[in-house]
This record gives C-alpha cells, sequence and structure tokens, in this order.
C-alpha cells in the first residue's frame, strides 16, 4: 500500500499537469472570412485557405505579431469539375479549421500563441492535437512561429478613404504660376488645386516634430484648376493622387518611405523603380523633418 503523501503528491502532479495541457480555449474566429485573404495552396485532394485578422496583417508587415493578432486555415475537400469544366478544380465542403491566437500572458509556454483545431461541425480537436501544433511551429520560432507571409503587391498602395483622414491644407497653383516657366520645370508642373491628408500615424509624426512610426501615411490629391473669372476658380476632376507611406523594412532603402502616384480613379501606382527613387531624392532635403514637406498647423 502506498504512504499517503505519495497519493496526495501523484494527485497534485496529475492535477498540473492536467492543467498544463489544457490551458484556455482558443475561440472559433465566427467572422474570419471577412479577413485579409493571405493565400491559397492545393495538395492532397484538399484545398488550403489562409486568412489574417488587422492586428496579423499588421504583424506580417512588421515580422513581429502584435497580442491579438490571429490566423486561420480552412480546410476544403477539392473537387474535380466534370462537363466543360473537366480539368478544373474547385472548392467542396469545409472539413476542419486550424487557427493561432497571440497572447503573451495566456499561452507563454507555447511561444506566445494559442492553437486549436476545429472539425467541420467547428467542435475542438483534443489536447494532444494541439500539442501538435507547437511541435510544428516551434521550428519557426526565427519568424514568431509562423510559417506563412503575405505577398506584397507590386508599387506603392492606394490610400484608401484618404478623404476621411485629417484634411492638412490646400495650395493654389493657377496656370499663370512663374516656376511653370523654369527648364527643367520644378513641381508642382501642372495647375490644379491641391488638397493634403494624413491619417491617424501621419497626424503623430507632424504633431511630434517628424518622428513617423510605421503605417503613416501622407496623401496628396491634385484636382483639375478650372478658371471661373480671371482671378477665380473651382476644383475640377481629380488629375491625381500622390502619396507617401511608412514601412521601414519594406522601404528602407529611402528613409523607410514609399512614394506612389496614381492617375485619376485609378488604383495602380505608375511609378517605377527610377521614378520612386526621384521621388526621395526630392524629400531628402526634409530628412530633419522626417522627409516630408507638408505641414500640420493648430487653428
Amino acid at each position: 500500500m502506498k504512504h499517503p503523501l505519495a497519493l496526495i503528491v501523484a494527485a497534485a502532479t496529475t492535477l498540473l499537469c492536467t492543467a498544463a495541457e489544457i490551458g484556455p480555449d482558443v475561440p472559433f474566429p465566427d467572422s474570419f472570412r471577412s479577413w485579409q485573404h493571405v493565400k491559397s495552396e492545393f495538395g492532397g485532394g484538399k484545398i488550403f485557405q489562409f486568412y489574417g485578422n488587422p492586428a496579423a496583417v499588421e504583424g506580417y508587415q512588421t515580422g513581429k505579431f502584435p497580442n491579438g493578432s490571429i490566423l486561420v486555415r480552412e480546410t476544403l475537400r477539392a473537387i474535380q469539375s466534370e462537363g466543360d469544366s473537366t480539368g478544373m478544380v474547385k472548392e467542396g465542403e469545409r472539413t476542419g479549421v486550424d487557427v493561432m491566437v497571440k497572447d503573451d500572458h495566456l499561452y507563454a509556454t507555447t511561444g506566445g500563441w494559442g492553437f486549436e483545431t476545429f472539425d467541420n461541425k467547428n467542435a475542438r480537436a483534443n489536447a494532444n492535437d494541439r500539442a501538435k501544433c507547437y511541435n510544428c511551429h516551434s521550428r519557426q520560432k526565427d519568424r514568431d512561429f509562423v510559417f506563412t507571409s503575405l505577398s506584397v503587391p507590386a508599387g506603392t498602395p492606394y490610400p484608401e478613404g484618404y478623404r476621411h483622414w485629417t484634411f492638412l491644407h490646400s495650395s493654389m497653383v493657377p496656370p499663370t504660376f512663374s516656376a511653370f516657366g523654369k527648364k527643367p520645370c520644378e513641381k508642382p508642373c501642372m495647375a490644379g488645386i491641391f488638397h493634403f491628408y494624413a491619417n491617424d500615424k501621419a497626424i503623430e509624426g507632424l504633431r511630434n516634430g517628424g518622428t513617423y512610426s510605421d503605417g503613416a501615411i501622407i496623401a496628396e490629391e491634385m484636382l483639375e484648376w478650372v478658371s471661373t473669372t480671371a482671378n477665380s476658380a473651382k476644383e475640377g476632376q481629380r488629375r491625381i493622387v500622390g502619396v507617401m507611406v511608412k514601412d521601414s523594412q519594406r522601404y528602407g532603402t529611402t528613409g523607410g518611405w514609399g512614394y506612389g502616384s496614381f492617375e485619376g480613379d485609378s488604383r495602380t501606382d505608375k511609378l517605377d523603380e527610377k521614378a520612386h527613387a526621384a521621388c526621395h531624392q526630392c524629400h531628402i532635403a526634409r530628412q530633419a523633418q522626417g522627409y516630408v514637406f507638408t505641414e500640420y498647423h493648430e487653428r
């Protein structure tokens, strides 16, 4: 017969181990299909769709995922099409959902990540499967335990929703502007009404003396100058949207800033690598102000 003390110690040890294995549950990510689609993969008769919430997208961009990041892999059956579509593969029913949730405090023993697998009825997998997830992802410790990466489209991204940001100021450039006669022309090289906008992170940089964090965006909208009288004008059609985007990793060779130019309603950046570098050469004159020409004056 075992000593009572030994039984108590054994029972306590069992409880501690069980608690460590279970840990806090990772919730099912109900709205994951509305998040950023990261990539797709096909293999083994399955289609895999990967998603990340806004915090995870920030992690992809910076290389370090903040708490609150959620990554999802959705597994679907691959169905071979028939008839006129023979040879094509389409999505079938969902067979599982794998989830990673970042929380340094709740999941400190697994690299700050909580793992969970759900079946086709959104029921949880067993604890052993969770342990396998971490064992596999531990091979990616140098990448914050994440296998996937978010591909970055060519060019500088369009500043969606910029008109809802803080309006900085306007510049009025009439057709009689003296610089138009210089060869080569000094910017701006066309008449127009120029509006400048900044998102919240850019406003922080403008207010603190020119120190800009990644994610800061400044947009310049150039509208056609429409003369109404000899000394008056009104806004015409949008001609160009210019943008500066702060991303220290992606644009490390140009002071951390990416530059873009979009004609009319286009969402495609027209600047090639040479033009991008030329923009930065101009902005070097404002290095002490974080490479930014525009200013924000409280009023």
